[in-house]
């Protein structure tokens, strides 16, 4: 009984003992969970897209995209690890479920989530018992006026689905036809990453 609740005891201390430096820590593997729209905001201009669009074709398009290109869109570079595992199930089922009408015209939707909106999202993702550091990148809002996309760069605790650290950044956007145009603020976004996560880690 004794070494069943000794076992018990050490795989939960296994689960919780991810800290929020441990990010910076490019011997800790991390996994990519996937692009989170579901929470989305498309500040409307000359867009012809629906929202049945967005959720059905576009959402796991761009998701698909990532995976595709991984030179392109490279994870493993923008963490600083040699690679990444990948596991966009939680994500996938997330965008599928979401029931938010994304397209708007209100300018100020491009800024509407903060890190308690972004912990409650997380909260919701079935990980299957998974564990250690996850990557997922919030995306809050496309405005074409702006020629930009906002997304939150949010690492979690997979035991706890706790957020370890989560941080907005801003990406360019350019690309000819819609999905490329939007691709091109994800790159840009994973490009900034390294540049942005030494920042963090210093506590800016």
């Amino acid at each position: 009984m004794k070494r069943i609740a000794f076992l018990f005891l050490f795989f939960l201390g296994t689960i919780t003992l991810v800290r929020a430096q441990d990010v910076f820590d490019t011997k800790q593997q991390v996994t990519w969970l996937g692009l989170d729209f579901s929470a989305l905001k498309l500040v409307k201009s000359d867009e012809m897209v629906t929202n049945d669009e967005l959720q059905n074709k576009y959402f796991p398009g761009w998701n698909d995209l990532v995976m595709n290109e991984p030179k392109k869109f490279d994870i493993a570079k923008a963490v600083d690890r040699a690679s990444v595992d990948n596991d966009l199930s939680a994500v996938t089922d997330a965008n599928k479920s979401a029931k938010g009408d994304f397209i708007t015209t209100d300018k100020a939707a491009f800024e509407h989530l903060n890190k308690a909106q972004i912990q409650q999202m997380v909260k919701k993702y079935n990980l299957k018992g998974k564990s250690g550091i996850g990557l997922v990148l919030v995306v809050e809002a496309m405005d074409k006026n702006r020629k930009e996309a906002s997304m939150w760069v949010t690492f979690i605790n997979m035991g706890t689905k706790e957020v370890l650290l989560s941080k907005a950044i801003i990406g360019e956007s350019g690309g000819f036809g819609f999905r490329n145009y939007w691709a091109g603020a994800i790159n840009k976004v994973l490009k900034a990453m390294p540049g942005e996560m030494k920042k963090w880690k210093k506590g800016n």
